[in-house]
């Protein structure tokens, strides 16, 4: 018969939280573990497997490097266009002069566009 210990024996061996332990019985990490009623027993001779979450964030910088920057403060149209990321609203232009109203009010919070979406009616 194979000597089993519980989560909190495992985690004080293992110098790791009884939660990670539990986790990592979930999710089949630890080879031999048995559910009791609510409780896992883990086999005595298991071994603490490797962390596998990555801690030095490199991950961060390629998801980043790919996208371009907003257009915060940028009033020009083209440049707008060319260099920064840019949501293509020229159709919501058009319906906003085929309306033609008489008063016209932009309730948008800072750095919203307001701006830049008047200059690029200009070039409309």
């Amino acid at each position: 018969m194979i000597k089993m210990i519980s989560v909190k024996e495992a985690a004080r061996q293992w110098n790791i939280t009884e939660r990670r332990v539990a986790e990592l019985c979930r999710s089949g990490r630890i080879e031999g573990t048995v559910r009791q009623g609510r409780s896992w027993q883990i086999p005595a001779d298991a071994s603490k497997p490797a962390d596998k979450r990555i801690r030095s964030g490199s991950y961060r910088k390629n998801q980043r490097s790919s996208c371009l920057p907003l257009p915060i403060g940028v009033s020009d149209f083209r440049l707008a266009q060319a260099e920064y990321y840019y949501v293509d609203k020229t159709m919501l232009i058009k319906d906003f002069i085929d309306e033609r109203p008489m008063v016209t009010l932009f309730t948008r919070p800072r750095r919203f566009g307001k701006t830049l979406n008047r200059y690029a009616a200009d070039f409309f």
